[in-house]
C-alpha cells in the first residue's frame, strides 16, 4: 500500500469512533498554528516550562509560574546578569519565602531541582545569543532543507541546554510552532515499524523516516507525528476525549489489506 493510502485509512480509523468526527480530527492535525513565540522572553519561558516535561519533574518542581519573579518575569536578559551560575539561582530561591513542593537538595547533582535551575540558566545563554523571535526564526528554518539537515538542530538544542535531550528537543520545536518537527515516540516508532516504513533501531532513523513519509505525501511532519500518535494514545486532549483505540489493529487492518 502507498503511503496516501496509509494516510487516508489513519484518518479513517480514527473517524471511526463515534466521538470523533473531522472538526476534532483536524483541530489536532492542525493545531502547531498560532503556537510560535511571540519574542524571545516567550521562547525562554517555553523552554524552561518544556524542560521540565520528563520524570517525576512537575510534581517535584509545581507551578513554574510561581518562581516568575526570581528569573524577572521571565527576562532571560536580566536572568544572564543576576545570575552566574546555577547555584546562585538556587540559593536565592532556597533563601526566599518560596515553599517548593519537592526538596531542594543542592548536593545532588541529580536532584530534580539542580537539574531545572541548570536548564533555566543554560536556556537564558541560549536564547541571549539572538536579536530577537525573527532571528531565531531564521535559525529554524536554515534546517530545514532535508531530514539530515534537519535532525542537526534538536541534536545542537541538546548540546546546548542542559536536560534537553534528543526527544524532548524534537518535542518542543514540534509544540511550540515549527511543524517540520516531529518527535520519535513510543507510537510513532510502532506503527512505523510495524507498517514496515521504516527498519531504523533508534530515535535518528525513524526521525529521518517520519519526514520522508511526510514529504512523500506533501504533508507536514507534524500532521503525520499527531495523527499516528493518535492512533496509539487515543488522547484526543483538546476535547477531553479519550477512545480506546488499538495501534495493532490499525497495523494489522493495513497489513492484511
Amino acid at each position: 500500500m502507498d503511503n496516501q493510502k496509509i494516510y487516508d485509512k489513519a484518518k479513517e480509523y480514527l473517524l471511526s469512533f463515534p466521538e470523533i468526527n473531522n472538526e476534532i480530527l483536524n483541530n489536532h492535525l492542525n493545531y502547531w498554528k498560532g503556537k510560535k513565540p511571540k519574542d524571545l522572553k516567550e521562547l525562554f519561558k517555553k523552554m524552561v516550562f518544556h524542560s521540565t516535561n520528563r520524570q517525576s519533574m512537575p510534581n517535584v518542581i509545581g507551578d513554574i509560574d510561581k518562581l516568575s519573579s526570581y528569573i524577572y518575569n521571565w527576562n532571560y536578559e536580566k536572568v544572564n546578569d543576576k545570575y552566574k551560575s546555577w547555584e546562585e539561582l538556587f540559593d536565592t530561591i532556597k533563601s526566599s519565602s518560596y515553599v517548593p513542593p519537592g526538596k531542594m537538595l543542592k548536593n545532588n547533582s541529580h536532584g530534580l531541582w539542580v537539574q531545572f535551575f541548570k536548564s533555566i540558566i543554560s536556556i537564558s545563554l541560549f536564547v541571549s545569543r539572538f536579536k530577537n523571535i525573527e532571528e531565531f526564526n531564521k535559525f529554524v528554518e536554515t534546517f530545514y532543507f532535508n531530514e539530515e539537515t534537519r535532525i542537526a538542530l534538536p541534536l545542537l538544542i541538546k548540546e546546548e541546554i542542559f536536560g534537553y535531550q534528543f526527544a524532548l528537543a524534537c518535542d518542543f520545536l514540534k509544540e511550540n510552532g515549527y511543524p517540520e518537527f516531529i518527535k520519535p515516540d513510543v507510537h510513532i516508532i510502532d506503527i512505523f515499524k510495524g507498517l514496515k516504513l521504516t527498519t531504523g533501531n533508534n530515535d535518528f532513523q525513524i526521525f529521518r523516516d517520519v519526514i520522508k513519509f511526510s514529504k512523500s505525501i506533501n504533508k507536514l511532519p507534524y500532521e503525520i507525528d499527531k495523527l499516528f500518535w493518535l492512533i496509539g494514545s487515543g488522547k484526543f486532549y483538546l476535547n477531553n476525549i479519550k477512545i480506546k483505540t488499538s495501534k495493532e489493529d490499525f497495523i494489522n487492518s493495513i497489513i492484511n489489506i
